[in-house]
C-alpha cells in the first residue's frame, strides 16, 4: 500500500471566499514592519491604563492595598496616587513596542508565506504556526523593558523612570532579571498566539460579506475576539510571569517557572491564577482590535487603497 505524507501546507479548511483576501504579496517586509510598528504604539497608548490595574490585580504584597475588582483598583490607584500613575511605565513598552511589534508582523507574514498560508484556502494551522514564531521574536526584544514597566507600574515604586529602573535593577539584581521571565513568556505567548492567530485569521473569512475583504468592522470583532480567548486561556501562565518579573521587590527569589508556581500555590492556592483575568480580558480585547485595525489600515495606506 502506498503511503502519503501531510505537511502543515497541505491541510486547509475550506471556507467561501478564504481566497479573495491574501493580496499584500506586494508589500515588503519593511512595508509591514513599518505598519507593525504603527499598530504596536498604537494599542499601547490606548491601553495602557487597564494593563496598570492588571498588573497591580497580579502582584502579591502585603502592603500593597486590596483590590476587589478592575473597578476597585482604578478608583483607588485614582483616588489615591492620580490619573498619571496609571500611565507610569508607558514610556518603556512604547520604547518596546517599535522594534518588537515591526520585528512581529514580518516574522509572521514571512512565516506564513514560507508555509504555504497565502495560497488559495484557510490554513489555521499555518496561522497559529506564525503567530507562535512571532511571538518568540517579540519576546526577545519586549521582555527587558516589560520588566522595567513591571517595577514602574507597581504600588509605591522606588523606581523614579526607565533609565533608573534598569539602573537600579543591574546593580540590586543583576541584568540576567532582564531575561528570567522569558521562557516562561514564551510558554505562556506560543499557545496565546496561536489561539490568536487562528481565530483571527477564521473570524476574517467567516464574518466577511461573500466577494468582499474584510473590512475595518470585521478586523476590529475578528481581533477583539481573538484577543480576549487567547488572554483568558493564557491568564494563569501571566500571573507566574508578573511575579517573576516583579520578584525582588517584596524580597521574593524564585530559581524558575516551577518554584514559581509552587510559592503561589502554597501562599495563595489555585485561584490566584485568575487574578487580573477580567482586566486582562478587557486589556486584550480592546487592545487586539486597536493592533490589528490600525495594522491592516496602515497596510491599506502603503497598497495605494486608502488615498488622503
Amino acid at each position: 500500500m502506498e503511503k502519503h505524507s501531510t505537511s502543515v501546507e497541505d491541510i486547509v479548511i475550506t471556507i467561501p471566499h478564504a481566497d479573495e483576501f491574501d493580496d499584500d504579496e506586494e508589500l515588503s517586509y519593511g512595508q509591514h514592519m513599518i505598519a507593525g510598528a504603527t499598530a504596536g504604539v498604537m494599542e499601547h497608548i490606548c491601553m495602557f491604563p487597564v494593563d496598570t490595574i492588571k498588573t497591580r490585580l497580579q502582584v502579591y504584597s502585603p502592603t500593597a492595598p486590596r483590590y476587589t475588582g478592575v473597578l476597585s483598583a482604578a478608583a483607588s490607584i485614582y483616588k489615591q496616587e492620580g490619573l498619571f500613575r496609571l500611565y507610569r511605565g508607558m514610556g518603556a513598552i512604547v520604547l518596546a513596542a517599535i522594534p518588537s511589534h515591526a520585528l512581529y508582523f514580518a516574522t509572521y507574514e514571512a512565516t506564513k508565506l514560507h508555509f504555504g498560508g497565502k495560497e488559495p484556502g484557510h490554513h489555521p494551522l499555518v496561522s497559529a504556526m506564525a503567530g507562535s514564531a512571532a511571538t518568540m521574536a517579540h519576546d526577545a526584544v519586549v521582555t527587558p523593558l516589560d520588566v522595567i514597566k513591571q517595577r514602574l507600574q507597581m504600588h509605591s515604586s522606588k523606581y523614579r523612570g526607565v533609565f533608573h529602573t534598569a539602573q537600579q535593577i543591574v546593580k540590586e539584581e543583576g541584568a540576567r532579571v532582564f531575561f528570567a521571565s522569558y521562557p516562561t513568556t514564551v510558554i505562556m505567548n506560543v499557545p496565546f498566539f496561536a489561539v490568536h492567530f487562528a481565530t483571527y485569521d477564521t473570524l476574517n473569512r467567516v464574518l466577511a460579506r461573500e466577494g468582499e475583504k474584510p473590512g475595518t468592522l470585521v478586523h476590529w470583532v475578528s481581533g477583539a475576539t481573538a484577543g480576549a480567548l487567547g488572554a483568558a486561556l493564557s491568564n494563569p501562565l501571566d500571573v507566574v510571569k508578573t511575579r517573576i518579573q516583579t520578584q525582588g521587590v517584596f524580597g521574593k527569589e524564585y530559581s524558575g517557572f516551577r518554584e514559581a508556581v509552587s510559592a503561589i500555590v502554597k501562599a495563595e492556592g489555585y485561584g490566584a491564577f485568575l487574578k487580573g483575568i477580567r482586566a486582562r480580558m478587557l486589556f486584550h480585547a480592546p487592545s487586539a482590535a486597536i493592533c490589528w485595525t490600525s495594522y491592516e489600515t496602515v497596510k491599506k495606506i502603503l497598497r495605494g487603497d486608502i488615498h488622503f
